[in-house]
């Protein structure tokens, strides 16, 4: 059998050398590798794409989160409302500002917060004093969501605006994963009040390192995470506020340029790829595809949902020894890191996000695939062993036909 890669920029890097290399000779020539007409020009590609008023590029999503986080004037011991079932930055970030990351669960279609769990939490556990809401047991102020578009598809954000709104809370998208994906029309990334981008090189829109960026409308924030990502410097040598070093530099801004055109083309293969996996996936009893249930999804991830553990395990170590690369994306859920719990108090309970971390697989999906190595994919998933006899069944509660 054909062994496939679950990730790889080898072809990506052949197709598009010639670019890249024109990119790279630019900035040599010019010198300018921090700030400079490069950078400029990848926030105002950026801010067109997006159709945002405001974009300011950083040095990672990570930095990204933090200079949101930052920009919005987060205290010690504020509260913030995330989900348990994503990179560990969208709420590390959190902790790094001694604030308290508090985990609500996902939706089980989407994998996203869910917002019948958030206004439950909300409900249950919060009230208004003096329009600041308050966590009862704790008296900390909550004062705000960090939803993350997962895999590649938007939250729900029409209900999760609305409660923010009924809440007094700001919203932070984390968006590092679904650069190019859309609700109602609208560009991931600029459906909360500061959106947070990734150009990590595995994202659907790379850096050959790190990279990230802000986008907001709002002109008082830009201007705070302009000073923020540079020391909080307002002019040369004013210094009103502390802030980090996160420019971008000048090669990582000139290679972005120069792929950003493609991005589209590349997020509509990722679709067709996964649409391919979900005609062949959809009627297996043991799985459950990843439908696109919100908007336009890009595919940063493909991720499949076994019936059990135990059958997740068993489909990994047999893909893997027939050369087929996966990954288990994620195998821990935030709440069951140690460091993440700030306060036994704000413990929640999230058994969706649990299970989900011991039975979902990503299978490849990087949009320089064949057709013949998605066919290999889908041929040594359905061979499988372990599937072609119902030892195990999907519980009915993960069932979606």
């Amino acid at each position: 059998m054909q062994s496939v890669a679950f990730f790889s920029l080898d072809r990506h890097v052949k197709n598009m050398h010639q670019e890249l290399t024109k990119a790279l000779q630019d900035v040599l020539e010019s010198q300018q590798f921090v700030g400079g007409k490069f950078v400029e020009g990848l926030e105002k590609a950026m801010q067109q794409y997006l159709n945002s008023n405001h974009v300011i590029s950083c040095n990672s999503g990570t930095d990204a989160l933090w200079l949101a986080l930052k920009a919005l004037n987060i205290q010690k011991n504020d509260i913030v409302l995330t989900t348990p079932f994503s990179f560990i930055a969208s709420s590390s970030e959190i902790v790094a500002h001694e604030a308290h990351p508090v985990f609500i669960d996902i939706d089980r279609e989407t994998f996203n917060i869910c917002p019948v769990a958030l206004k439950t939490w909300l409900t249950e556990h919060a009230e208004i004093k003096q329009g600041v809401t308050i966590e009862k047991k704790t008296g900390k102020p909550v004062v705000g969501i960090i939803v993350v578009d997962i895999f590649g598809q938007c939250a729900h954000y029409a209900e999760i605006k609305e409660i923010a709104a009924q809440w007094n809370l700001w919203i932070i998208e984390d968006t590092a994963q679904a650069l190019g994906a859309s609700y109602n029309n609208q560009k991931a990334g600029t459906l909360g009040t500061i959106g947070c981008f990734s150009f990590y090189p595995t994202k659907n829109l790379g850096a050959f390192g790190d990279a990230g960026c802000c986008c907001t409308n709002d002109p008082v924030l830009a201007e705070t995470l302009l000073r923020l990502r540079n020391h909080g410097r307002k002019t040369h040598y004013d210094y009103v506020e502390t802030g980090i070093n996160s420019r971008l530099d000048g090669m990582q801004a000139a290679l972005l340029t120069v792929k950003l055109p493609h991005l589209d083309t590349w997020n509509t293969r990722r679709a067709e790829i996964a649409e391919r996996y979900n005609k062949a996936f959809a009627q297996h009893p043991l799985i459950k595809i990843p439908r696109p249930a919100i908007g336009k999804h890009v595919y940063h991830q493909y991720s499949l949902q076994l019936a059990t553990p135990e059958l997740r395990n068993e489909l990994e170590a047999y893909l893997t020894a027939q050369g087929i690369g996966t990954r288990v994306f994620y195998p821990k859920s935030l709440q069951d890191i140690d460091f993440l719990n700030t306060d036994a108090k704000l413990a929640t309970s999230c058994p969706i996000a649990r299970n989900l971390t011991q039975t979902v697989l990503a299978l490849p999906v990087w949009p320089e695939l064949t057709d013949a190595e998605v066919a290999c994919v889908i041929d040594a998933v359905l061979n499988a062993p372990m599937l072609q006899t119902p030892l195990h069944t999907m519980p009915t509660s993960q069932v979606t036909r």
